[in-house]
């Protein structure tokens, strides 16, 4: 961790909470990825149980893509946290301790605050720039099960994360071209087989990934299109704009036979299809599979089959990886952008510990003023203990305004400020959890 950050890290409570535990195609395989894989409503109720039943998470959101597996928390105690995560996760994917810390990483504070403005803007992707990841942090935000499980500070950096990816977009020329891992399989499928004109492509899912897929092969003019889902009304959602055929999963018999090109995005659908099963519905035809989804629709024997091309998400990372070139000298003007917006949350996050010291500084002792009021008040009539109340009160306002100026006027940004800060937290006992608990 950068040094410079670490006076900061011990006066700004919060931000020294906060960490992401994940992996991504940076540092994995598709493969060790599938091995990985969580449901996202499963990983949603593991948190939930996590933060409210045991006290491990104060706050959670979990990021699950083609690219990348990531959880984003507040906790009071981070070892313990990432400890109990991980040990969650090798129970439930039968991956070992040790191999899951090795293809893991854990970043802290204003560490994972970069991390994830990076990610927002497309500069831990595959492809610098691509479009897909701004949506999918977004989702992560709105995702009807993160009302539950995050807290005010990590709905604010997903929202400056959100933002930063926007001014990336607007203010650099990094997004020009294929960003995204669909716009990228689709240009290498035109490499391989030309013109889609007179194809029939058939999309299975109608999800992000699938709904990007669609939208960009119906400005091919395809001869046919098909939108395939379990749910057969977003299939008609994301179908019925672009003048494309909505069906369900169970009528795909006819449609494997007649498809040139099928474009695998189901989610939690590991192996929906196999080579023994293509043989038995449609055998015999040249047809390309792109495999889009994590786990992955498509099994790996469907490559034997003569006529068959298959290409997966670690196919299709690799035929791109070269498109980072073309973007790269637009990555420092990217990176500025980011450095700058991880500084105004910083700056955010002081201003929180500011107000939570005076908060709870203010509370303290107009609580210890009362209870000494109540107590020596014992015995005295209902007006006597008023007036008592009134004098403790006015008293401790009295006490209390010089600090009160002085912490209102400190610049959490300066050494002097932190100081302040740190000293005033130590001199009245104001500990991260009294914080907390009366900032709450």
């Amino acid at each position: 961790m950068d040094n410079r950050d670490g006076s900061e890290l011990r006066v700004t409570g919060e931000a020294r909470r906060l960490f992401v535990l994940g992996t991504s195609q940076c540092l994995t395989s598709a493969a060790e990825r599938e091995r990985l894989h969580v449901d996202l409503g499963e990983a949603y109720r593991t948190l939930d149980r996590l933060r409210n039943t045991h006290g491990v998470l104060d706050e959670a959101l979990p990021i699950v893509t083609c690219g990348r597996i990531e959880v984003y928390c507040v906790a009071p105690d981070v070892p313990r946290a990432v400890d109990l995560i991980r040990a969650l996760v090798s129970r439930v994917s039968g991956v070992s301790r040790g191999e899951l810390e090795s293809c893991s990483y854990v970043l802290e504070g204003h560490d994972a605050v970069r991390h994830l403005l990076r990610v927002a803007s497309g500069l831990d992707s595959v492809i610098h720039g691509e479009a897909q990841i701004l949506g999918q942090v977004r989702g992560a935000l709105n995702h009807p099960a993160s009302a539950r499980t995050a807290g005010p500070l990590l709905h604010r950096l997903f929202e400056r994360a959100i933002a930063t990816g926007k001014r990336v977009r607007t203010e650099t020329e990094i997004g020009r071209g294929a960003a995204s891992v669909a716009s990228a399989a689709l240009a290498l499928l035109k490499e391989r087989g030309g013109s889609f004109e007179s194809a029939s492509v058939l999309i299975l899912g109608a999800g992000d990934t699938g709904a990007l897929v669609a939208r960009l092969v119906s400005k091919e003019a395809p001869g046919r299109l098909v939108i395939a889902n379990r749910t057969l009304e977003r299939a008609q959602r994301v179908a019925e704009p672009l003048g494309a055929e909505a069906v369900g999963l169970t009528d795909l018999d006819g449609l494997l036979e007649e498809a040139d090109v099928v474009v695998g995005a189901l989610s939690s659908s590991q192996n929906f299809l196999s080579a023994a099963d293509l043989e038995r519905l449609a055998p015999g035809r040249e047809r390309v599979f792109v495999d889009l989804a994590h786990p992955r629709n498509f099994a790996p024997d469907l490559e034997s089959l003569d006529g068959v091309t298959l290409l997966d998400l670690q196919r299709v990372f690799d035929e791109v990886a070269s498109a980072r070139a073309a973007r790269a000298a637009q990555v420092p003007q990217a990176e500025a952008i980011v450095v700058e917006e991880a500084s105004n949350f910083r700056k955010w996050l002081k201003s929180r510990d500011s107000v939570s010291v005076l908060k709870a500084l203010r509370d303290q002792v107009l609580d210890m003023a009362e209870a000494e009021a109540s107590r020596q008040a014992r015995g005295c009539s209902h007006a006597e203990r008023e007036r008592m109340q009134q004098f403790a009160r006015s008293l401790a306002r009295s006490i209390l305004h010089p600090p009160t100026v002085a912490l209102r006027s400190a610049d959490a940004s300066s050494r002097e400020g932190r100081f302040l800060l740190e000293s005033a937290a130590v001199l009245f006992g104001l500990d991260d959890s009294t914080r907390s608990r009366r900032s709450a």
